[in-house]
């Protein structure tokens, strides 16, 4: 986030190029995270700006975060990687990532589903799920999905609906 200069984009709502970004609030979320072979909570602080033009705020997350979820998007594609490995059992990957089994076959449902939108329905009928989980666009292109779909990739869209706005 040290490098994120908050000027240079549109705002999601009235999609005015530029505006005046005025800091609006903080607040704290947790935030968990898998590293070195342990489940890691971090407690982090988000920022929300204000809109000039439309008046709407928005916070901002760094592409790690999920909106609306505890778990971080490194996380969750580590549990997808375990699971379509299909190296240890469900269950070992419940314990291993301290998550329940309902948890993963949630994630599972909204990472398949998700793919398809992200790569398109042929291309995913040719993809499986650990070769789309090991390819390099999966980290680079974040932004792309968001376009797409209107939601973060790995959002419940329970939460929020999702649209689909062309560019």
């Amino acid at each position: 986030m040290s490098g994120f200069i908050i000027s240079e984009f549109k705002c999601p709502c009235c999609k005015t190029k530029h505006p005046d970004w005025k800091k609006h609030s903080q607040y704290n979320r947790y935030l968990v995270s898998f590293e070195n072979g342990c489940v890691v909570y971090y407690q982090i602080t988000v920022t929300r700006y204000q809109c000039s033009s439309c008046g709407h705020t928005h916070a901002i997350l760094p592409e790690s975060i999920i909106p609306y979820c505890s778990y971080s998007f490194l996380f969750i594609l580590a549990v997808m990687r375990d699971y379509f490995n299909r190296s240890i059992t469900v269950t070992d990957i419940c314990a291993k990532y301290n998550i329940s089994v309902s948890t993963l076959y949630s994630w599972k449902s909204l990472f398949l589903n998700q793919k398809k939108i992200w790569i398109g329905l042929l291309e995913d009928a040719c993809t499986s799920s650990i070769q789309f989980l090991n390819s390099e666009n999966l980290l680079y292109k974040l932004e792309e999905f968001f376009l797409i779909a209107g939601v973060s990739f790995l959002q419940n869209t329970h939460i929020k609906k999702a649209k689909y706005n062309p560019p």
